[in-house]
């Protein structure tokens, strides 16, 4: 991985790590960034993720870092992506600093302390249990697994249906998926119909509890993102979580690892649907026993595991396919004419909980002062 960079994208890619990834000829190629002109790019209205990428450092940087990278952020090719919504504030980097990498190596400098890779001890679950705990002291009452059928205008607010009956309210803030949030808000705001995003690609978590002493050494380090063209493995993705997270290895102890591997790859312009996050549980156990041997080059077998699970989110990620930040902005258009109602969630703000926290708390802030206005 780039030890400086933004979703793979290298801010200096003559680095002795990019060259080991992309070879002599891929840097040489990604060093052109420095000295090709800048503005075509800047001033398409809409351009992929993986066409800046590709143009300005080359096939090599996009194939063998970039696209990894991006697969498993977003289960999404890069060239399908909108890099103004992925990447906020780089096309105007770009523009103040000439290139692409010192456009990269700029925005990490700015970025806050401690923004890299953080995670709660016992696990982001705990966060769920706490906010839950938190509404029930400040009175809010909680339906859960209970699932909203429709919503629609009365008097001056909304009335929800769900499956434990109506509940009248004077504001709402709709928090769903973004397909799920279309099709209850259309008979109140007809105009979003249009822009209803795709489902967004089908993921399936592998989580492997092994015994291998072997693993102790961290082979790979913290984890390993898959190419599309790596040979014999169908994951996207491993996650040595005892690796990566203190906390989890000082709960196994010595010998025990917890293994993750990702599946479902988003897919570029033209290819097939990837299924492989739909396969029986059974199958990917299968899968994931034999890629994390190929991947961390230590032979796993099926008396080595203590337990497993399948987690699958079919259509939980946003699709930011190019034209994304205008969707966006007419969605928002159109719920600001609606008094009291306001639309958060990552199909919105983009992913990742930091992103979708502060335009929620923003969002929310304001709907309040409109309400008692």
């Amino acid at each position: 991985m780039p030890q400086t960079g933004l979703l793979g994208i290298p801010a200096d890619p003559r680095a002795e790590e990019i060259a080991r990834a992309i070879g002599r000829t891929g840097v040489a190629r990604a060093a052109l960034d420095r000295v090709l002109p800048m503005a075509p790019l800047l001033r398409r209205e809409k351009v992929s993720l993986g066409e800046i990428v590709r143009s300005r450092m080359g096939e090599a940087v996009l194939k063998r870092l970039v696209t990894p990278v991006v697969g498993g952020v977003y289960s999404a090719d890069p060239d399908v992506l909108d890099a103004d919504s992925v990447a906020p504030g780089l096309r105007k980097a770009m523009a103040e600093h000439g290139s692409l990498g010192a456009a990269v190596g700029a925005m990490r400098r700015a970025a806050p302390a401690g923004s890299t890779v953080a995670s709660l001890k016992g696990g982001m679950g705990t966060l769920t249990s706490a906010l839950t705990a938190d509404l029930a002291e400040l009175g809010a009452t909680l339906l859960a697994a209970t699932p909203a059928t429709g919503i629609e205008r009365s008097g001056c607010g909304f009335r929800i249906h769900t499956g434990a009956g109506m509940h009248d309210a004077d504001a709402l803030v709709v928090a769903a998926d973004g397909p799920a949030a279309v099709d209850l808000l259309t008979p109140s705001v007809p105009e979003l119909a249009a822009f209803r995003p795709g489902p967004g690609p089908g993921v399936a978590l592998v989580t492997l509890v092994v015994d291998k002493r072997e693993l102790d050494a961290a082979p790979r380090g913290t984890g390993v993102l898959v190419a599309r063209d790596a040979e014999a493995v169908q994951a996207k993705a491993l996650t040595h979580a005892t690796a990566k997270w203190q906390w989890l290895a000082d709960s196994t102890g010595p010998g025990t690892h917890v293994l993750r591997l990702s599946y479902g790859r988003g897919l570029g312009p033209g290819q097939d649907a990837d299924t492989t996050a739909l396969r029986p549980d059974g199958e990917l156990f299968a899968a994931a026993l034999a890629d994390a041997s190929v991947l961390l080059q230590v032979p796993l077998e099926e008396a080595d595991v203590i337990d497993w699970d399948v987690v699958r989110w079919v259509g939980a990620l946003p699709s930011a396919t190019v034209g994304h930040a205008d969707r966006v902005a007419s969605v928002r258009a159109a719920v600001a004419e609606v008094h009291g109602l306001e639309v958060v969630g990552a199909w919105l703000a983009g992913t990742g909980l930091a992103a979708v926290t502060a335009d929620t708390r923003y969002r929310t802030a304001h709907l309040a002062e409109a309400v008692k206005s």
